[in-house]
């Protein structure tokens, strides 16, 4: 799937450059990428790996998985959904606190130029993200050439995370539950899988099993998941994902699967 090692390789306090609200519950936060507590930095993420986070102070054990959203020489960002004490204390962080990050952890995407290797031409992608898994899909989608993939971005309400993807998708399209912005309806209304070579897909699990059954004939599908962790490193078997191989882990076998082999 890739040729990045799996296993987390940078530990540390990182401190709070700015946190915002994006949408109703769901947060951006920016940390520098040098170690507030030591001379090193965040070792740089490929596109679809994440990392574990905790508030600093925290009252939970362990930290959050998060995807990474953009990042550069100075910084890294993230989407945030509040849904537990874990992730409502990084929602409410502080410029100038700290978040413990390790990482960057799990497989990445695999680019359009290395599928179409040995090819006839350039394949045709759509990058797919619902909701909060609009963050890893977008984040994968900037690294592309500008004008080679088509953007599919489903909320319930306000869009967010889709900074920057306009410029650089040949088409971008939204959708919303209630009909705030963009096509009323769901991923279904606006998506014809026929249409693709290739198909990135982070989302809700049962977006995702649309993802899966809609693009059984596309030559390329993968999906990104979602799923409690622990540890991190592939040891507790906490994140396990059932696969046509059998059991796999989510930290270090993904979070990026064949949608072909995952079972959902």
């Amino acid at each position: 799937m890739c040729d990045h090692d799996a296993r987390p390789s940078s530990v540390g306090s990182f401190a709070v450059i700015s946190r915002e609200p994006v949408a109703e519950g769901v947060h951006r936060l920016v940390l520098s990428r040098h170690a507030a507590d030591s001379a090193g930095s965040l070792d740089a993420p490929a596109p679809g790996q994440f990392y574990l986070l905790r508030a600093r102070p925290s009252a939970v054990l362990l930290g959050r998985p998060i995807s990474v959203y953009a990042f550069d020489d100075a910084s890294i960002s993230f989407l945030i959904l509040e849904r537990g004490e874990g992730s409502r204390e990084l929602c409410s962080a502080l410029p100038g606190s700290l978040v413990d990050l390790l990482g960057p952890i799990g497989n990445r995407f695999m680019t359009p130029r290395e599928l179409a290797a040995g090819g006839t031409g350039p394949l045709r992608v759509a990058c797919l993200g619902g909701g909060i898994g609009v963050a890893p899909v977008a984040g994968f989608a900037l690294s592309l050439e500008p004008g080679t993939f088509d953007f599919y971005a489903s909320f319930r309400s306000t869009p967010y995370g889709l900074e920057g993807i306009a410029d650089r998708a040949r088409r971008l399209v939204v959708t919303t539950e209630d009909g705030s912005a963009g096509t009323k309806g769901m991923l279904p209304a606006v998506f014809d899988a026929s249409e693709y070579d290739v198909v990135y897909a982070c989302g809700p699990t049962p977006m995702l099993r649309y993802v899966k059954d809609a693009t059984a004939s596309v030559p390329f599908s993968f999906l990104s998941l979602e799923q409690h962790m622990a540890c991190g490193a592939g040891a507790c078997l906490g994140c396990t994902v059932r696969t046509t191989g059998g059991n796999r882990r989510c930290c270090v076998d993904g979070p990026v699967f064949d949608a072909k082999e995952v079972l959902l």
